[in-house]
């Protein structure tokens, strides 16, 4: 199992909370920090590499959402 941790951002996009999570890879970890996505955008890492953003629930990405993928 692979640590990541789930950035919890706030609406103005600083992080407000953060969870550790283990999981087997980057899928299991985008899949587990969904669920945080219901209320929050979310920033999932693992050590100092971005695997994932994810905008308040899970709203679909646009063309200013570049930097989300």
């Amino acid at each position: 199992m692979k640590h990541y941790i789930v950035y919890i951002l706030d609406r103005d996009g600083r992080v407000s909370l953060v969870h550790d999570i283990r999981c087997k890879d980057d899928l299991d970890a985008l899949h587990a920090g969904e669920s945080f996505s219901l209320r929050n955008a979310i920033e999932i890492w693992q050590e100092r590499r971005l695997v994932a953003r994810v905008k308040l629930g899970n709203a679909a990405l646009n063309v200013q959402d570049m930097q989300c993928l």
